[in-house]
């Protein structure tokens, strides 16, 4: 259990911090953009589809870190005052809705996919890049939300099981 949390919180580690990059080129295609549609009074037909495909990738690429990192929403108002065990058991006791939807939106996902793969499907603008590889980005992303998920879940089991230590690290 400890060599999976090791290994997945690693894993999403990296990829967040190589995901984050996007949003360079994000920021410099808009700028772009933005130049050439108000300033040169040109604008390009493939800037907002290839932001539309980098946002993509940083949004479901970066979900499992974000939960690593605890940067997704929560609703602090119920667990503002309870102890580390007692916000690990509600965790536990919760995280069957999380793990039912994010299995179905994988399975769905790659549904969808698939489906776009084999009609070549492609974004409907005039520059008509492919689609299906966005589309595969939805159960790749929930692939790894999940695998991260599992981490969480095993975490939360050390904590309520008095060992919330991974190599030395706290986990609470």
């Amino acid at each position: 259990m400890r060599s999976y949390i090791r290994f997945m919180d690693s894993v999403t580690d990296w990829i967040g911090k190589i995901f984050c990059w996007l949003m360079l080129p994000l920021v410099l295609i808009t700028v772009f953009e933005v130049f050439m549609r108000y300033v040169v009074k040109q604008p390009t037909i493939w800037a907002w589809d290839l932001n539309i495909q980098v946002f993509a990738a940083i949004i479901f690429f970066g979900g499992s870190y974000a939960l690593l990192q605890k940067g997704h929403i929560t609703v602090d108002v119920f667990t503002t005052n309870m102890g580390a065990r007692k916000k690990a058991l509600l965790s536990l006791l919760t995280s069957f809705f999380f793990f039912f939807g994010i299995v179905i939106l994988m399975y769905l996902g790659w549904d969808m996919f698939l489906m776009s793969w084999n009609v070549k499907e492609t974004m409907p603008t005039i520059w008509a890049p492919p689609y299906y590889w966005m589309k595969l980005m939805v159960p790749v992303g929930c692939f790894l939300l999940l695998a991260q998920g599992i981490a969480e879940f095993f975490k939360d089991i050390l904590i309520l099981l008095n060992k919330p230590q991974i190599g030395g690290k706290d986990l609470i």
